[in-house]
Order: structure tokens, then sequence, then C-alpha cells
């Protein structure tokens, strides 16, 4: 935009002769024939006129502006638009075209990576770094997302994924032409598993293999969203984010949810786009009268405008089984439940990531054999989350690298560096005693009070298996609240809900376990954790007091 091209801009003057005409730059991209464009132009974030500014190129006149400021369609205002250098790639973004674009990215990168000389996988050295770039959760997430690589010992869940994605966006229902409400109702479906169980990555590593098959013509034209429970402020927040990733355009909370249920539900002209849903955590979008999560999967029901395909994450498999009957019908038609990694898996998926299973590539050999048993078994011991046995192995194989590297020492036939399983052992517990004390350091007021509540049961049991029922859980937390005296612990009035709310989000983040009980609402809650943990955990915080009062051992000398 020029100044004046600015909706409700005046005519601007001319700007002083030793000054630059300031322009602005906007996420609103269009679409315009190459004969349109004039002549080059280039920008700069100052506006003084400069003498050593270039007067053409190519035999073409070369325009020069100012600009340092972006002009928001979606939001009426002003914004800092960034460094110059990265315009092209925020215009990508704003673009219609943003999934081609990014394809296209992507085969630029492979393009630029095979051009680059290829590590000697036989010198240890390489070997290692190879190892640990490869052991990398965000390269894994990379690998996966944006180049489409199937997870080993997941292809019975990325089938049948797989299968329905593709009819959904058919628009039918077992692969026939049904009427509209049959396929309205092959329109959602619900993942459920452990954490790290690989339920996001197959759902991304599909799109990427469906949008290939977009651009091929296989399959119709679809968008995809992705939408984190987790990342929402409160789960109104999602109708927000939704929105906004649909139309490029930010609204209250009340308007979007208007906006979304006119834009798919609505009276006018029926389109033929195919919006691509993906909920992930949705358990945080649940409210007390479900009415969020409800119209997500409500509205492919009764959708007569787009067609929308929801796809639901939870690390709760009985989640459906816990909400209203109206809820219910509609999120718990369709499911794929994950199950926790098992050694042998684990054991493929870390040989498979780091090369292993191709012996028609002669390579050093990072890891002995045993110790990639030990973390497979480590992890499925754990909780079977495949970013526990990579981060172990990542660390093992840093510290044995560093090891070698600062010591100087040249690797011989008899002491090469290998990764070995005392060096996993090392690591594994440094590893999860890290990750372990940031979660428990980062549980609200009232989930701590939880865990020494649960943790002060299972000391007094004796027992390292035992199940506790929520009731006598909310017990024990209100009479410890009240013990107290802290205000922030008895200024709210814990309730039976809200305790079964918390113990499903501790759930999935592996620090307590749950069974079904005789209530399929209210499932039995167990300790995952030794009360010294929780001690150790909480120490330095708000929180001491009240877990060295309820866990620690309490000593009549020294």
């Amino acid at each position: 935009y020029r100044p004046w091209e600015v909706p409700g801009a005046k005519k601007a003057k001319s700007p002083p002769t030793d000054s630059l005409l300031e322009v602005f730059e906007t996420d609103q991209v269009d679409t315009c024939p190459a004969e349109s464009i004039l002549s080059p132009v280039q920008l700069h974030d100052s506006n003084k006129r400069d003498g050593s500014h270039a007067g053409s190129i190519m035999g073409m006149p070369l325009v020069h502006f100012h600009c340092q400021r972006l002009w928001s369609v979606r939001r009426s205002t002003f914004v800092p638009s960034g460094a110059l250098g990265g315009m092209a790639s925020r215009g990508r973004m704003h673009s219609s075209f943003g999934g081609s674009l990014k394809k296209l990215q992507v085969e630029e990168e492979q393009v630029a990576a095979s051009s680059q000389p290829p590590r000697d996988l036989t010198n240890w050295e390489d070997a290692f770094r190879d190892a640990i770039q490869k052991l990398s959760i965000a390269e894994a997430a990379q690998d996966t997302q944006d180049r489409g690589m199937v997870l080993p010992g997941r292809e019975r869940e990325r089938k049948q994924i797989s299968s329905f994605l593709r009819n959904a966006i058919r628009g039918v229902a077992s692969g026939n032409d049904y009427d509209d409400s049959v396929r309205s109702k092959s329109s959602t479906i619900f993942i459920a598993g452990p954490p790290g169980t690989g339920k996001t990555a197959t759902v991304k590593s599909l799109v990427h293999e469906l949008k290939n098959d977009q651009y091929e013509g296989i399959l119709p034209a679809f968008n995809f969203v992705s939408v984190n429970g987790m990342e929402c402020r409160s789960p109104y927040d999602a109708y927000v984010k939704f929105w906004e990733e649909l139309r490029r355009e930010k609204l209250a909370s009340q308007d979007a949810v208007h906006e979304l249920e006119n834009y798919f539900c609505g009276d006018g002209e029926k389109t033929n786009s195919v919006i691509v849903l993906l909920i992930d955590e949705i358990d945080y979008l649940n409210t007390n009268r479900e009415t969020v999560l409800y119209n997500f999967f409500d509205w492919p029901l009764r959708a007569t405008r787009a067609r929308l395909v929801v796809i639901g994450i939870s690390n709760t498999i009985d989640l459906p089984e816990r909400l209203q009957p109206r809820v219910q019908s509609r999120i718990g038609g369709t499911r794929c439940n994950y199950q926790a990694y098992d050694v042998p898996q684990t054991i493929r998926i870390i040989k498979s990531r780091l090369g292993m299973s191709d012996e028609s590539t002669p390579r050093y050999q990072v890891f002995d054999e045993d110790a990639i048993k030990f973390a497979a078994r480590k992890t499925a011991n754990l909780s079977g989350d495949i970013r526990k046995a990579f981060r172990m192995c990542k660390a093992a194989a840093e510290a044995v690298y560093n090891d070698h590297i600062s010591s100087g020492r040249e690797p011989t036939s008899s002491a090469q560096p290998l990764v070995r399983i005392h060096d996993i052992q090392h690591h594994c517990k440094d590893a999860y005693t890290a990750v372990l004390k940031k979660a428990i350091r980062g549980l609200s007021v009232h989930e701590a009070l939880l865990m020494v509540a649960l943790g002060s049961l299972k000391k007094a049991s004796g027992s390292e298996e035992i199940y506790f029922d929520q009731k006598d859980l909310l017990q024990k937390m209100r009479s410890m609240a009240s013990a107290s005296g802290e205000r922030m612990y008895t200024e709210f009035c814990i309730q039976l809900e809200d305790v079964s709310n918390m113990v499903t989000n501790l759930a999935g983040h592996g620090l307590v376990a749950v069974r079904n009980s005789s209530n399929p609402m209210i499932p039995y809650v167990k300790l995952d954790l030794d009360p010294f943990e929780i001690v150790t955990g909480l120490r330095d915080t708000r929180h001491s007091r009240l877990a060295e009062k309820w866990l620690s051992d309490q000593r009549l000398f020294g």
C-alpha cells in the first residue's frame, strides 16, 4: 500500500526531495497478472535518499521506497513489519497458495541438502553427529510433518486414519456415494492414547501425503487447520484461533463462533470448500456445559455451505464416556486407539531412526545393541513415550561424543567411541529427573495440592500399586488445605468435578495413572511417582512447606 491507498486515509503529501516515499507491507496477498508489474522496486529501512541508490536494473528503472510498517487488513491497524529480508516468507504465510508454496519450499530445501557434500558415516565423528541430529525431537517432528515420514509400528493406525480422511475429503462413506446425512456422519474421528505414541505425528504425516495427492489431482482440494487446546488461554479461544486460521481475521470469541456457524451452517451460497480441522489436546476445551466440544463436532453434521472434517486427539481413551450423551453421540462415532509402544516396537523405531535397519549403507556403529535394548525396556517401563527414548539416547550419545572430543584421544580398534548400557543408565536418570522436576514445578496450585494429597495417601497405605477413589482424594485435599491455613489453597472450594479434571490433566503428563471404576466418569487414580520425588520437585517453590510436612520422613535425630 501507498499512504493514500490505506482504507480511510487522505491523499498524502509528496515527501521532501531528500526523503523516500513510505509504503506499507500488508497481509492482503492478491493474485495479479505478470503484465501488471510496471518496474522493479527496492525497499529501504531508512527514509533518507542516498546517492548510491541504483537507478536501474537490467535496463529497467528501479523505484526506491521506505518501508518499516505493515498495514493489517485483518486487524485494521499498523504493526511493525519486521526485517525486510523476511518479507517474502511473510508473503508466503499470508498467501492463499500457502500450501503449494510450502511444498515448493520443502522441495527447495531437499535440493539444497542434496547438493551438500554427504557425511562420511564410516567416520566416527560424522556418525555420532548424524545420530545426535536424528534423535532430536524437532528433527523427528519435521521429518513426519514436512517430509511425510511413515512412523514404524503404526501401520494399522495409519491405514485406518488414512482411509477415514480420504473418504471424508471426497465426501463419501466406506468408499460409496451416500446422501449428505450419511456423508456428514463420516466426518469426525476421535484418536486417543498415551502421550508420545505418535498420534499427532501420524495425522500430520498423512496430511503431508494427502496434500501431495491434492497437488497431483488425485484428491479434491482441502485446507488443513490445526488447533492445540493446550495453547488456548480458555476453551473459547479455540473459536478465535480457528477463525483466524480460516479467514485471517481476529475476532472476539463470541463473534468468532457466530462467524463459524454462518460459514459452515448458514443460508448463503454453497461452496466446494473442504476444511480438515485437527484439534489436539481436546481435553482442554471441555467446559461445564461442554458447548465448545459439542459445537466443533456438531458442525460437520449440520454443514450446508462448506464441509468440515474434524480430527480430535486426546490422551484420555474414555473421554467420550465422560461427556454428556449429546456430545458422546457426536464425538465417539469413529475411533482409533493407540497403545503405548512395547519393547520390540521401540527398538525398531530407534534403529530405523539411526539407519541401523539399512544394511546396504556402511556406517560406524554409534550404539551398542544392548544399549538400545536397555533404552527400549526403560521407556516401556516408564510410559511407552518414544520421545523419552529419543531424549535419553541423544543425551548419552552427546556425552560420549563430547568426552572423546575433549580428551583428544584417537579411537583405536580396542577403544572406539560407543554408547553402552552404563551411558544410557546415567543419562536416563538425569533426563528423567530433569523432565520430572519441570513437570512438577509447572503444576497449578490445586494440582500441587492434589499430588501431595495423593502422595500422602500412598505413603500411609504402604503399597506401591494402590488406586484411590477420587472422593477419598477430595476429602484428603480439603483437610490438608484447611490444616495448612494458606489462603492459596483455601480461597477456592474444590469440587469432585475439579478433581476429575485435574486427574485427567496429570494422567496426560504421566504423573498419575487411572483405572476404570464402577462410575466411568470418575476412575480410580494412582500416583506414578515416589513421594520423595514430589518433595524434590516442589523444593524451593511456594508448595515446599506443604510437601515437606506431609511427605518427608520424620526423624527424631539429625
